[in-house]
């Protein structure tokens, strides 16, 4: 599968970011909302905040949500939408890699736990 099969599959299925929990859906569309605030984006949450639109000046680029573990980026422009979703692909992939160091972290304080013991 090439790169733009890849894009088109996440815009119409959504990126299964694994089970979650209604909080824990909540806590990764706030971390997603302020990171794209960071990135000069304009955000605003509604339906309780489980819902965020990203604007630009003129019109609303997309709709993102995260519901029973998949996160979905709706276009609402043919302008924009793009930096909007490729800023959504950066967020996961940089909290994907904080996930493997923190678990690399406690392999390694597990492993020296168990060297301790056996002195």
């Amino acid at each position: 599968m090439n790169i733009r099969e890849e894009i088109q599959r996440a815009i119409k299925y959504g990126i299964y970011l694994g089970d979650l929990s209604y909080t824990e859906e909540k806590v990764f569309l706030s971390e997603l909302f302020a990171s794209l605030i960071a990135k000069k984006n304009f955000c605003i949450l509604k339906d309780k905040d489980r819902t965020m639109v990203v604007s630009s000046v003129t019109e609303d680029l997309a709709e993102i949500f995260v519901h029973e573990g998949t996160l979905k980026i709706i276009p609402l422009s043919s302008e924009g939408y793009f930096k909007v979703f490729m800023d959504a692909l950066e967020f996961i992939a940089e909290r994907h890699k904080k996930e493997v160091e923190s678990l690399k972290d406690l392999e390694e304080d597990e492993s020296t736990e168990e060297e301790d013991w056996w002195l």
